[in-house]
């Protein structure tokens, strides 16, 4: 499904500085009770705000209250040892590992993943989560290290509605009692836990520095707020589960689609996708080449790159070829039967693992480098190498808000400088740094009123803030609210995205919302048909 819309270029956004007019703006007034501030002042307010959050003995104490450590014997003598967040009368089980050494300010990276099962008894999703607690945590050299147990024995077990706000909350919790580092904070998820990277990082990608989706399946989730977080999709050039589903072409499609966002709109998306040659369903994703030369020594680098490197396609975009697609598949399907001996079904072509049969490996290599000559090239597969690569910036000059894709269960309502009630749930804001203390308000579609969050890292507190939307131009004098500040601190509980104002949209206007008409759509990278893949992880698929 194309979905394009009317988006600002950057550089048309930059153009329209030359005809902004300050002598024609009504100069508005926020916080007007309140004395103003220097931004010097403002800064050591919000560093004095901090330092109190974090010396809360109330706070403290309530995120200690919600987290339970666990220890279940078993007959045979083993003991399972994990933890339990309980929170809003809602509870995740997690198993976590403090790894290595802090780093100069005292702050960890914190790695959050997701394990693979689905709809199954709850025993077989126990065992995915058991297995990922080591599957990424070798690759994790400093950091702390979640596995995190889906909600639910379902399908959509890590992004059911309840599920954000304990992500939220687990998230919190880190930073605060474990010294988590808010700007290093990481997704990594496979095969059902790559269907909830998908849904869950743009949802909530203020929280994430990036992410690494492997094996999963996006349900027609799109990705336009991704802008700000680099992302990462693996998937094994055979791995369809399914005619319907075929989760290696939806993953190969947001190639095109994250570089055209990255075009469109000259900025941002950062991302990586490797269609793996010849894997199917299981791939090694976790293996860290830096951690193994570190151990062996760098003469080693060479022979550690062709043994871990993954083999993957050149260009993914090809692979997505309508006229290749079926044809491929078809020719895939053909040489299971005739290698394997285990008939054409298109799940066991997914799932059977690489060298399980060698013969059936090189016939794939043979199919998609010579019969369809498409090239294949070595890079790092870690995905724990992906992700630590990135440090969050939580005021980027450049934010596009998709209300649509956003989860309507979360307390927390804004995402990175914008807030909206969890009412409005349709349309596009796209919101711009143009310059000293100029920011640039786009919004199509929207179906409710907003806020503009005036973070003193992203705009002078003590000077006029100019802002440009689509029905004028306007003058705001901002005196910043230490009670604000204190709410929004506690609101995220991270600091780095705190507010001291709230502009709404409907103040700069004089009562006028965005108009409803015209939404903007963007392309999504599969059919945009979610139900018609509800079904499709309706098994533990590991």
């Amino acid at each position: 499904m194309k979905r394009t819309g009317s988006i600002w270029l950057l550089a048309a956004l930059l153009a329209i500085l030359a005809v902004f007019s300050a002598a024609a703006e009504d100069v508005i007034q926020i916080n007007g009770e309140l004395e103003p501030k220097t931004l010097e002042e403002t800064l050591q307010m919000l560093e004095a705000e901090t330092e109190a959050y974090y010396q809360d003995p109330e706070m403290e104490e309530e995120l200690k209250s919600e987290i339970e450590h666990h220890e279940d014997k078993y007959p045979t003598g083993e003991v399972n040892e994990y933890y339990s967040l309980t929170h809003d009368g809602k509870t995740m089980r997690f198993k976590m590992e403090v790894r290595g050494n802090a780093d100069e300010n005292g702050r960890y990276p914190l790695y959050i993943t997701l394990h693979g099962g689905g709809e199954s008894e709850p025993e077989s999703n126990d065992g995915e989560w058991f297995t990922m607690f080591n599957y990424y945590r070798d690759a994790v050299k400093d950091g702390i290290y979640i596995a995190c147990r889906g909600i639910t024995d379902t399908w959509d077990l890590h992004f059911v509605p309840d599920a954000y706000p304990l992500y939220d909350r687990l998230i919190q919790s880190m930073i605060y009692l474990y010294k988590a580092d808010p700007n290093r904070v990481y997704l990594l998820g496979f095969s059902a836990g790559g269907d909830g990277v998908y849904q869950i990082t743009p949802r909530m990608a203020d929280r994430f520095a990036a992410a690494n989706m492997s094996s999963g399946h996006p349900n027609g989730v799109y990705l336009i707020n991704l802008a700000n977080c680099p992302f990462s999709i693996q998937v094994g050039v055979r791995d369809y589960y399914s005619e319907s589903a075929m989760r290696c072409i939806r993953g190969a499609e947001f190639e095109k689609v994250l570089s055209d966002y990255h075009a469109m709109l000259d900025y941002g998306y950062e991302h990586q996708v490797l269609v793996r040659v010849p894997a199917g369903h299981n791939y090694d994703d976790w293996s860290d080449i830096d951690n193994a030369v570190e151990f062996l020594g760098e003469e080693y680098r060479e022979n550690l790159e062709e043994d871990i490197y993954a083999e993957v396609l050149e260009d993914p975009t090809v692979y997505v070829e309508p006229t290749v697609v079926e044809a491929m598949l078809t020719r895939f399907l053909e040489a299971f039967q005739k290698i394997t001996g285990l008939g054409d079904d298109i799940t066991n072509l997914s799932y059977t693992g690489v060298e399980a049969f060698p013969a059936f490996d090189e016939e794939i290599r043979n199919i998609v480098t010579e019969e369809f000559g498409m090239e294949t090239k070595k890079v790092n597969g870690g995905a724990v190498s992906f992700v630590r690569k990135y440090t969050r910036n939580p005021v980027p000059s450049f934010v596009i808000w998709d209300l649509s894709t956003r989860a309507p269960s979360r307390s927390v309502t804004s995402f990175y400088w914008l807030r909206a009630d969890q009412s409005v749930n349709t349309g596009v804001i796209q919101g711009i740094q143009a310059g000293d203390n100029t920011l640039m308000i786009k919004t199509d579609g929207v179906n409710g009123d907003f806020s503009i969050l005036i973070n003193p890292c992203l705009v002078d507190v003590s000077e006029p803030i100019h802002i440009m939307t689509d029905t004028g131009n306007y003058t705001v004098n901002v005196n910043p609210s230490e009670e604000i500040l204190r709410e929004s601190i506690r609101e995220t509980g991270d600091p780095s995205l705190a507010w001291v104002a709230e502009i709404p949209y409907s103040l700069l206007t004089g009562g006028t919302l965005p108009a409803e008409d015209g939404a903007a759509e963007y392309e999504s990278g599969t059919d945009g048909e979610a139900a018609d893949y509800a079904a499709y992880d309706d098994q533990a698929d590991g």
